[in-house]
């Protein structure tokens, strides 16, 4: 009697042949399907321009190195006499003449006398000097008080180191008395009533009873 054996070990051998030319085609194949892949995105990729303009030239590059600005900048004191004083800007640039001095946009002074009236003078621009102690606000200057009186004139310029509030130009107010229009004003400091608001040249008064 003839005893043959199973025939699945046969068919073991062929399969592993099979795997092994699949393993070994693969490590041929993929590879390359890879640079082809790498080749086609770099193909198609959008071309960078490396001589394309910076967002900005070089003048404003220039002027970005040179332009020595201060963001939020804010000066306080107590005046000889008393007053409280505070200055602050939305901008300040030192001057490159005058030492001590800045150019500042967006002012706002905060000035409390010693009788305790409070008085807020806003401006477009200004000039701040720590040197001469004077703040000189101009551009569209109003001033109001906590006692009612609204000014607006083209220049204000305010000591910092006394009470002393001067507009050279003409001011139109409005206050609990009336309306008024001078050709100046002035604010300075007294010993007993704190201080004095006086103006003149061409004084006109429309005096409202009712208030």
């Amino acid at each position: 009697m003839t005893v043959c054996g199973p025939v699945w070990p046969d068919r073991m051998v062929a399969t592993d042949n099979t795997y092994s030319r699949f393993v070994n085609l693969a490590k041929i194949v993929l590879p390359l399907a890879a640079i082809a892949l790498l080749s086609t995105l770099f193909l198609f990729s959008k071309r960078i321009d490396t001589e394309a303009s910076l967002p900005y030239s070089q003048v404003e590059i220039d002027q970005l190195a040179e332009d020595q600005r201060v963001t939020a900048p804010a000066f306080a004191g107590v005046t000889q006499d008393g007053m409280q004083i505070r200055v602050s800007a939305e901008t300040a640039r030192p001057s490159a003449n005058t030492p001590g001095r800045a150019e500042a946009s967006k002012i706002e002074a905060e000035l409390q006398f010693r009788d305790g009236t409070q008085a807020t003078i806003r401006s477009d621009t200004g000039v701040v000097d720590t040197t001469e102690w004077f703040t000189r606000l101009t551009g569209g200057v109003a001033m109001t008080t906590s006692d009612g009186f609204r000014i607006s004139t083209n220049e204000i310029i305010t000591a910092l180191d006394r009470t002393d509030i001067k507009a050279s130009g003409a001011v139109q107010v409005e206050s609990p008395l009336g309306e008024l229009s001078a050709g100046q004003m002035q604010i300075t400091g007294d010993a007993e009533k704190g201080h004095v608001l006086v103006f003149n040249q061409g004084v006109k008064l429309i005096y409202r009873p009712g208030n």
